[in-house]
């Protein structure tokens, strides 16, 4: 009797460690599991939308998106002294015109001799007086970064939009300033480059037609 209870015993604590063993990898593939980048409201860039802009009243141009999300990471820190370099954690994204996009942020390369890697870099922002620039530049030899700034968020009468200004500090568009809008479940709706000095609209960018694939 007493080696029929040893027995059951042993059974016990070796199906309970089992149990335990189970229970911890399942625990440990939901912490592990890839986050998915869900489109925010002014960059609705869900898989399989598209838009149609016309640009400088002479020629179309088409965005497109992935038909899924994808998975996607990108190497994230600068080499060690062994060469060695990390990578982010594997999400799964939409791919904008083959870009991938994070939210608000895409994918932004920081050349050499600064590293070479990628860092998530703003492509706008909902809270107004957010600043950033366009993108990555390596200010060595003069600041040619464009300089972007979300000036208003505001309805007007049939659409909640978010306007965006941009302008220049050195070089040749020290003149120039940048007017961005995105709609809330729409994306981008216009986006033009004006020269101050001589009033002229020297880049022009309309939403025609669009598609968001909700």
């Amino acid at each position: 009797m007493q080696k029929l209870y040893a027995v059951l015993m042993l059974v016990i604590l070796i199906s309970c460690s089992l149990f335990s063993c189970t229970w911890e990898s399942m625990q440990s593939d939901v912490t592990n599991e890839a986050t998915t980048y869900v489109p925010l409201s002014y960059y609705p860039v869900y898989p399989g939308s598209w838009w149609l802009y016309e640009v400088n009243d002479t020629t179309t141009e088409q965005v497109e998106v992935s038909a899924t999300y994808l998975p996607h990471r990108y190497v994230n820190t600068p080499a060690d002294l062994s060469g060695v370099q990390t990578y982010s954690d594997t999400a799964y994204v939409p791919f904008l015109n083959g870009q991938p996009i994070y939210g608000y942020n895409k994918i932004n390369w920081v050349s050499p001799p600064f590293g070479n890697y990628y860092v998530q870099w703003p492509i706008l922002s909902e809270h107004i007086g957010f600043e950033f620039e366009r993108d990555w530049t390596d200010k060595r030899f003069g600041d040619f970064s464009e300089k972007v700034k979300v000036i208003s968020k505001f309805f007007n009468g049939t659409d909640s939009i978010i306007t965006l200004e941009g302008h220049w500090v050195y070089g040749p568009n020290v003149s120039r300033k940048s007017y961005q809008s995105f709609g809330k479940n729409i994306g981008l709706m216009s986006s033009y480059v004006v020269d101050t000095l001589t009033a002229d609209t020297v880049y022009k960018k309309v939403l025609l037609d669009y598609h968001i694939n909700l």
